[in-house]
């Protein structure tokens, strides 16, 4: 119950999730672990990141612009 209770709070999941990532790159830099690459496209071949098939109907379009508004209207200024 009160695991439920706690991540039911997206700013505690949130944070969570800041502090989870901090603490494996920190740890990843000071020992030498070899990073994963982030692949990167140019934009004429896939200007979409990958997602090509997704916002090919009108359905997925409408998905991906609604994300896209819910993630930049979340992020803290």
């Amino acid at each position: 119950m009160f695991r439920r209770l706690f991540f039911d709070d997206f700013s505690i999941r949130a944070e969570f999730a800041r502090r989870l990532t901090s603490a494996w790159l920190t740890r990843a830099l000071r020992v030498g672990a070899a990073l994963p690459r982030i692949p990167t496209r140019r934009v004429a071949e896939d200007w979409s990141g990958g997602y090509s098939s997704i916002v090919a109907t009108p359905e997925g379009r409408a998905w991906a612009d609604r994300w896209w508004a819910e993630a930049l209207d979340a992020v803290e200024t």
